[in-house]
């Protein structure tokens, strides 16, 4: 009897598997992904965009005629003063802009950065090799080169480009930029003090390219004004030293204005600025001989110009500008003023238009 076999039993099919989601491409031949495994490169989505396209939309540049409008309510007289002065003087210090337009240096920071917002100015920070940084400089921006040039009667494209893009490099690389502002400081420090002074007056500022136009070359001093306070009023021929120069490069300025004191007839103060207390002495004993009206300053410490710091060179007293006008003319002056015969012109403001901005001295 042949035996029983057993009814064979159908094979259990294993649970299927749940199938791993593919985050990557699908796995190429020969790659080191596992199938079913992220790579380290997700898929490239091809753009929708046309070629040569760009997502970000800008509107169209602003002309200067828009530029101008569209400031036209913002900008209060203050801001034009400033912007004019910009021109003239090519950049200023936060200080420096806050002493001569502003009654303190946190309502001076508040507005400069919402000017700078406004493309009304621009701004760069030298820079500085030993510990700490410059304060911001101020220049003019686009909008406010627009805004010059229309209350010049100017054209806006000539004027923004010269004004803008290469005076900024050029003012932010030249090794005379500290010049510049330490000249500019006296400026600033003189119309700061007519501002809050009644009665007194910066009457007038020439820079230096204008200076050696007017006294054709025989002298080029870093500035002259007129300032007058009260009843008095005084000339002046500003020279700027950073203590960079030899003394007998001071000491030989000298002749020059003794020679153009003759030519015009007229006698102005030469005033020195310095840095520093010892520059100031050790340069007043190189000067002891002058026979021109002169006065020093030590612009340091919180000194400035406006300050009663100038001290002829034959007193050792110091005073303001407009008591300088009250001192008797030293000996050689007074000769050279007398063989003028009276002619004593003076600075013409129909040939030589202070309102202008000065070119750059990149030497």
């Amino acid at each position: 009897m042949t035996p029983t076999q057993p009814v064979a039993q159908p094979v259990a099919q294993p649970p299927a598997q749940p199938v791993a989601r593919q985050v990557g491409p699908p796995a190429q031949q020969n790659s080191r992904v596992a199938p079913g495994q992220p790579t380290s490169r997700p898929a490239r989505r091809e753009s929708g965009l046309l070629k040569g396209a760009s997502p970000l939309q800008f509107g169209p540049r602003l002309s200067a005629d828009e530029l101008r409008y569209s400031l036209a309510h913002r900008l209060t007289p203050r801001d034009r003063d400033l912007l004019h002065a910009l021109a003239r003087l090519g950049v200023l210090t936060a200080p420096q802009v806050a002493q001569a337009f502003f009654q303190t240096e946190c309502r001076a920071r508040k507005r400069l950065v919402e000017l700078v917002r406004l493309g009304a100015l621009g701004r760069f920070r030298p820079h500085r090799e030993s510990w700490g940084s410059h304060p911001y400089h101020y220049v003019l921006g686009p909008a406010g080169a627009a805004v010059v040039a229309a209350d010049r009667g100017d054209d806006p494209a000539r004027t923004r480009k010269r004004l803008l893009a290469s005076r900024v490099i050029a003012l932010s690389r030249t090794q005379r930029l500290q010049h510049l502002v330490g000249v500019n400081g006296v400026w600033a420090a003189l119309t700061g003090r007519a501002r809050r002074e009644e009665g007194a007056e910066l009457t007038l500022w020439v820079g230096e390219a204008r200076c050696a136009a007017w006294t054709k070359g025989i002298v080029r001093p870093d500035a002259y004004l007129e300032w007058s306070a009260g009843s008095h009023a005084a000339e002046c021929f500003v020279e700027f030293d950073r203590g960079t120069e030899r003394l007998h490069r001071l000491t030989a300025k000298l002749a020059g204005y003794e020679r153009f004191e003759a030519e015009r007839g007229a006698a102005a103060w030469v005033l020195f600025a310095f840095t520093s207390a010892r520059r100031e002495a050790t340069a007043r004993r190189a000067l002891a001989g002058a026979t021109v009206p002169l006065a020093t300053a030590a612009l340091c410490d919180g000194q400035t110009a406006a300050d009663a710091g100038w001290a002829p060179i034959d007193r050792n007293e110091r005073m303001r500008l407009e008591e300088l006008a009250r001192l008797r003319l030293p000996p050689g002056s007074q000769s050279r003023v007398a063989e003028g015969r009276g002619r004593g012109w003076r600075f013409d403001r129909s040939r030589f238009d202070d309102t202008e901005e000065a070119p750059i001295d990149m030497s």
